[in-house]
């Protein structure tokens, strides 16, 4: 269960269980169709010339959030910074047999293994390990770093900042301190959004959500990425299913990527 009892949240009035999407993605492609957001080319959202940094709360978010976008950018010869903010070491806390040493370990592995199936071998990484579920007190320091990695001209891709996971909306703000300061524009990817929202009740700004358009093999290339992080698709054991559950491999074969704009 993930907690959004905070005052202010577009999901504080519930406690979602992030196994069960309030809305089935298939329901969400059919409300998505008929609004039409705006879908941009990635010309649109980072300029060939450009550096696309990327920050990941967990290894596989730079799939989850933008896997389409980077190898778009890849293919196309750009640079590429990826900033992993944790190892993920959590995601199988309380499982028998699964160290947070070791799970860490499994991931970083299968991160550069899934950035390699993606065509975004060469992209830089730097992993500063913060520690998974405790991303928001870490917060400003975070920011504080982002804000000596950022340049002008970048285009950043995190989750939203009400993404509904606290490691998510932490990475959300950090970035958008940090790009506000560097004047660099700041993509915010929903993730978890998916699970808990409802296109008529929640307070989401839906005029600022926006699509990029993959040209052919983007799709293939971050399903293949995906299938890298096994861990987070095999059965965990003692009755705990995948940690990437059917409906978000669902998700995550949309034939877009949305996000929000950035804010003027």
């Amino acid at each position: 269960m993930v907690d959004l009892m905070e005052a202010g949240h577009p999901a504080a009035d519930r406690q979602i269980d992030i196994g069960r999407p309030r809305r089935a993605p298939h329901a969400w492609q059919q409300w998505l169709a008929g609004r039409g957001p705006a879908r941009l080319p990635a010309a649109a959202i980072v300029g060939a010339d450009q550096r696309l940094v990327v920050l990941a709360p967990h290894p596989d978010d730079e799939l989850l959030a933008c896997g389409m976008l980077l190898h778009a950018h890849a293919r196309r010869g750009g640079e590429v910074l990826i900033v992993g903010v944790t190892d993920g070491e959590a995601s199988h806390q309380g499982t028998p047999g699964w160290s947070a040493p070791d799970t860490a370990a499994l991931r970083r592995r299968e991160r550069v293994e899934g950035l390699e199936a993606l065509g975004a071998g060469t992209a830089d990484l730097l992993l500063l390990g913060l520690p998974d579920g405790g991303v928001e007190d870490c917060g400003d320091a975070l920011e504080r770093s982002l804000r000596t990695l950022l340049r002008p001209d970048d285009a950043v891709v995190t989750t939203w900042r009400l993404d509904g996971h606290p490691d998510h909306e932490a990475c959300g703000r950090a970035a958008a301190g940090a790009a506000r300061a560097a004047g660099a524009l700041l993509w915010e990817a929903p993730v978890w959004m998916w699970h808990w929202a409802d296109p008529l009740q929640s307070p989401v700004p839906w005029h600022r959500l926006c699509a990029f358009q993959p040209t052919a093999g983007a799709a293939a290339a971050k399903q293949a990425a995906l299938a890298r992080h096994r861990s987070q698709l095999a059965d965990r054991g003692h009755g705990l299913a995948p940690v990437l559950d059917g409906a978000i491999l669902e998700r995550a074969r949309w034939p877009l990527e949305y996000f929000f704009l950035p804010s003027t």
